[in-house]
């Protein structure tokens, strides 16, 4: 039997699927060849959410009416599961999953602190407003890191995570919706593959759920000494789910000749990396690697530092090579570095110059430590 796809949509009460926030999840699990179930409450009165006592009747009921409607579902079929669930739903979602051993990676939208009881920690993606006044949203914050859950609070929203203006409120469920795309589906990150220095082509989709620090570099460059900070860096984080993909690359200044494996050969002799280092390739122009025209779409140029001179000689080549180099993204010199976290978001841009103690402080601040 071919295996399934399976995405279950916990509504909320008086929040159906047709709201924006279920209604984009559900078109983005289509979109990703999801069959979708969807789970609602049409018995249960938001009212309930008034009176402490009727609103612990409402979760209860809405448990058990989850156990009905999901009864008929082959769960054992599926190769993925995702739960996304609004309000009740997020209490049905994690008590289900974590009744029925369910390995569903969740989303949940504005949850209640009953929520986080089965909730199995590390796994979730967790939105909710600093205006809900169905709940605490400092104690929703707190069992958040309790459990090890990302969570981004949206400012001024309420428990539809509205702030009542407009255009604030499209932009958020842009925001929103990108951010749970990538936590479900996967980023575009991950849809890239990359040829290794032999020439083979690797998945980014092995780097899931790491996070990565994405450099081009050069071996004959004023900032190829930075490799023995990388290096340690990396032997440092390893072990806490961090890597650093190294692409050398000769279009700066003509500073990393030579073939892959010499480039190799000297990067391990001279500075014994352990990290992995892929074919030499472009990072700018018509023959660019994909992901590095990813990587700038999502992170563009914000300026040199102009701490050194070695500040000063880049931002002048840079603007021989481009006068209009400050208005795109394009990279402008070797040892430019991406972060990604671990859902594949590009989170940060640093420039060559900026100092390795900064780029580790930002790797420290992804991997929790």
């Amino acid at each position: 039997m071919e295996k399934r796809k399976i995405a279950v949509i916990f509504q909320g009460i008086g929040y159906n699927i047709d709201k924006p926030l279920l209604y984009y999840s559900k078109k983005i699990a289509l979109e990703h060849g999801y069959e979708v179930v969807s789970v609602g409450y049409n018995n249960i009165d938001k009212e309930c959410l008034k009176n402490k006592e009727k609103m612990l009747e409402a979760f209860n009921l809405a448990v058990v009416e989850t156990e009905e409607q999901l009864k008929d579902v082959d769960f054992s079929s599926a190769e993925d599961i995702i739960f996304v669930s609004k309000s009740i739903g997020t209490i049905a979602a994690s008590i289900y999953a974590g009744k029925h051993g369910i390995p569903a990676r969740q989303v949940y939208y504005t949850p209640f602190p009953q929520t986080f009881s089965l909730a199995r920690e590390g796994n979730g993606l967790v939105f909710f407003g600093d205006k809900d006044p169905w709940t605490d949203p400092g104690k929703i914050r707190d069992l958040c890191d309790l459990k090890k859950l990302r969570y981004k609070i949206i400012e001024g929203a309420n428990h539809s995570l509205e702030t009542g203006h407009v255009y604030s409120d499209v932009e958020n469920i842009n925001n929103i919706i990108q951010e749970a795309e990538d936590y479900l589906v996967g980023s575009p990150v991950y849809r890239f593959s990359v040829p290794d220095r032999n020439g083979s082509l690797v998945s980014m989709r092995e780097y899931r759920g790491k996070v990565l620090l994405i450099v081009n570099t050069a071996t004959g460059c004023g900032f190829t000494p930075q490799y023995e900070a990388l290096e340690a860096m990396y032997r440092d984080y390893r072990d806490e789910g961090f890597e650093i993909l190294d692409f050398p690359c000769d279009q700066f200044g003509h500073q990393a000749p030579g073939t892959n494996e010499t480039i190799h050969d000297f990067c391990t002799s001279r500075y014994d990396i352990s990290f992995p280092q892929f074919a030499k390739t472009d990072v700018n122009g018509p023959d660019a690697l994909e992901l590095f025209d990813y990587l700038k779409s999502r992170q563009g140029f914000r300026g040199f530092l102009m701490n050194s001179p070695l500040s000063v000689h880049m931002e002048r080549r840079a603007r021989e090579a481009d006068p209009d180099y400050r208005n795109n993204s394009n990279i402008k010199w070797n040892f430019t570095k991406f972060l990604v976290n671990r859902i594949g978001q590009v989170v940060d841009r640093f420039e060559p110059d900026a100092g390795t103690d900064i780029v580790r402080q930002a790797v420290e601040i992804e991997l929790g430590i």
